[in-house]
């Protein structure tokens, strides 16, 4: 079941400035949205409902950012006291079908509404600060999945998949005077593979890997003026990311784990059909985690990340809580 961030805002400002004097390459205007996956889903991922019914995850998440690194990794010169504050709240409702094709366990549909709140600082001497548009709801995610599970000779589940493609429509607010939105203003397509390896009763490793591509927008984000600078399209890198965790089983009902995510940016943004330099971003996170669970019926993930490395991007300190229960 696929989950996302609530929230997608981009460094356009940032990487414009930083770029808009190399006379080789374009400023980016479009970068890859925080509207993804990163850290939302973790112990027991690869495990879905394998009979007909609903399911509603519900999310909250509180990311408290406090740097903004360049191309190299480094926090950027352009910002002073950074300070952005986020609240994201998500609701998603999945349905499992009766169908049963290939010998899975069922096929069915999810779809995901979010909203969020943001707070953006910066000191009063930061040669650049970016605004916030400070409440609204972000982009629409919908689309199909595919679950199955393999059993030990005893019957006991040890490896549980899924796989889903999902389109990521530009339904959020965007506001084109404020540079922090939670929609990302362009249409994306996500496919991803979970899986969940249980080798022993007490133990599992969960994994989720994605995929974006992200499609052409004519939208632009409240860039800094550049002279000469006339925008007609950009388009984000495409970009592969991906949860992983270990998690133990202390008692019955309760398990103690670590977890963390990872994006990498394969392709370059461009903007006018041209490909921007030193536009890739990358992100590494990690921390511990927890899960409870209350019954058959309803479950608590929460897990805690500090980013350890990052490359264009906005970095802090992420906490994160799943709640899933089935009807």
């Amino acid at each position: 079941m696929l989950t996302k961030n609530a929230f997608a805002y981009t460094l356009a400002a940032v990487l414009l400035s930083s770029v808009a004097s190399q006379a080789a390459s374009p400023p980016t205007s479009v970068a890859p949205p925080k509207a993804i996956n990163l850290g939302s889903t973790s112990f027991f991922d690869g495990f879905g409902r394998t009979v007909e019914g609903f399911t509603w995850l519900q999310y909250g998440r509180f990311e408290d950012l406090t740097h903004i690194t360049d191309y190299q990794g480094h926090d950027s010169a352009l910002f002073k006291g950074t300070r952005v504050s986020v609240f994201v709240s998500q609701t998603q409702v999945s349905y499992t079908s009766p169908w049963h094709p290939f010998g899975g366990d069922g096929v069915g549909v999810t779809a995901l509404a979010s909203f969020a709140d943001f707070s953006a600082h910066f000191d009063a001497t930061s040669p650049v600060k970016l605004n916030d548009h400070h409440f609204g709801f972000g982009d629409f995610n919908i689309g199909p999945f595919y679950q199955s599970r393999i059993f030990t000779d005893d019957g006991r589940p040890f490896l549980a998949f899924r796989t889903q493609f999902s389109v990521i429509a530009p339904t959020g607010n965007v506001d084109t005077t404020k540079n922090i939105n939670q929609g990302a203003g362009f249409w994306g397509i996500n496919p991803y593979l979970s899986i969940t390896y249980v080798p022993f009763p007490k133990l599992e490793f969960s994994t989720r890997i994605n995929y974006q591509y992200n499609l052409k927008t004519s939208v632009l984000e409240n860039p800094p003026v550049i002279p000469h600078f006339v925008y007609h399209s950009g388009q984000a890198g495409d970009i592969i990311f991906g949860n992983f965790d270990a998690s133990y089983a202390i008692l019955p009902n309760a398990y103690i784990g670590f977890n963390g995510f990872a994006l990498d940016q394969l392709s370059p943004n461009r903007t006018n059909g041209q490909n921007v330099s030193h536009s890739i971003e990358s992100e590494i996170y990690v921390g511990p985690g927890a899960r409870y669970v209350f019954n058959p019926e309803n479950a608590l993930n929460v897990n805690l990340y500090q980013n350890v490395f990052s490359r264009n991007a906005t970095t802090g300190t992420v906490v994160n809580f799943q709640f899933v229960h089935r009807f």
